[in-house]
């Protein structure tokens, strides 16, 4: 290979100092034309040499550079970059899957704390109403203030443990998945439903 490229280098060479003898010696033909042709025929020699040692560096320079080596690695990193990507994209949706699954479950399970919140509530005050029927006017009206406290309490409560359930899932989707501003987004908009529920 590399007696390949000096013989090739030779031959450029060779091929190249052809052409600047042949244009030396033609140069008495033209000079008896005059001397403005022996100045037209020198530019044209200058020229002709400037081209062959730009054809040999490039050559010589293309040679060594490992172009074709370049453009492969670059296409196999291109490709495992893309496999890469499709993988991540596939891991993306799974997780998206999940935590729809997820957020239906706590939907779920948010729907049956508040049923059996209200349940007990609505207990409770058939009971202190029930009490206060039987007892006298003032009576009547501490219960109705205790209902309410009652109430209030229970509201709370749910709040803190519906709240405090659902900062547990997220916390654990948001440390994989979301960022500040898709966090700030799903709380709010929680809020907004657990308000208008109430």
């Amino acid at each position: 290979m590399e007696t390949d490229r000096k013989s090739r280098g030779k031959r450029f060479f060779l091929a190249g100092s052809a052409v600047a003898v042949g244009v030396l010696l033609s140069s008495p033909v033209f000079a008896a034309g005059g001397a403005d042709r022996t100045a037209d025929l020198f530019d044209l020699l200058y020229r002709w040499i400037n081209f062959a040692l730009l054809v040999i560096i490039l050559v010589v320079v293309l040679r060594k550079v490992p172009i074709k080596d370049y453009f492969l690695s670059r296409i196999e990193g291109i490709k495992k970059e893309l496999e890469d990507l499709k993988r991540q994209r596939e891991e993306a949706q799974q997780k998206a899957r999940e935590l729809e699954r997820k957020l239906k479950a706590f939907e779920g399970e948010r729907q049956t704390i508040l049923e059996e919140y209200r349940a007990e509530g609505l207990a409770e005050k058939q009971r202190i109403l029930a009490e206060a029927r039987e007892r006298a006017k003032q009576i009547l009206q501490q219960a109705e203030v205790s209902i309410q406290y009652e109430m209030q309490t229970a509201k709370e409560k749910l709040k803190e443990e519906v709240v405090a359930l659902a900062a547990q899932r997220a916390e654990e989707i948001i440390a994989r998945e979301m960022t500040d501003k898709d966090q700030d987004r799903l709380v709010n908009e929680f809020i907004e439903r657990l308000g208008k529920t109430h």
